[in-house]
């Protein structure tokens, strides 16, 4: 009688253990699963509230543009100019320029032109590929001169795949 009931409490610490390292929380807020098409109209939402609160507006110059360079996986370049328009931000712009249908993984940097014409201020945009949308928190404003360059990135990084992999491990 006695090895059963050890064998039943080894299964149920097990099984503890087990949910508990698979971050699995069966109540609470997290219970439900959102899908990808959710979380985005979540994100899409907070943002527009946000930009509603903030009163911002982009500098505008009536001849104003930004550039677009891309940059494929075997390094040919090809560069395209946009006129700026209000409210243009980087998602829009990689809308815009149709880089967002060419590359499924990317990597962008913008550039922005400071009072020395020989230097810029470099601001990294991260891109996030399975929503195909730019982070909202890195969805900067265009304004005139701006510089944007895409490099097509063959597939994640390692660092991403740990990250990804290590997360569920986490609970997070």
């Amino acid at each position: 009688m006695r090895t059963i009931e050890n064998r039943f409490i080894r299964v149920l610490y097990f099984a503890a253990v087990i949910l508990l390292l698979s971050g699995c929380n069966m109540t609470g807020p997290h219970a439900k699963m959102e899908t990808p098409q959710q979380l985005v109209a979540q994100q899409q939402t907070m943002v527009e509230q946000a930009y509603a609160q903030s009163g911002y507006t982009t500098p505008q110059d009536p001849n104003g543009s930004f550039t677009v360079e891309m940059r494929n996986a075997y390094g040919a370049r090809s560069r395209i100019r946009l006129p700026l328009q209000s409210g243009i931000c980087v998602q829009d712009a990689l809308r815009a320029s149709k880089v967002i249908e060419q590359f499924d993984n990317m990597k962008i940097k913008l550039k922005r032109p400071t009072k020395d014409p020989r230097r810029f201020l470099p601001l990294d945009v991260q891109f996030d590929a399975e929503y195909r949308q730019v982070d909202p928190l890195n969805d900067y404003a265009l304004h005139h001169g701006d510089y944007i360059i895409v490099t097509q990135a063959a597939g994640p990084d390692i660092a991403e795949l740990v990250e990804g992999a290590a997360s569920p491990l986490m609970g997070f």
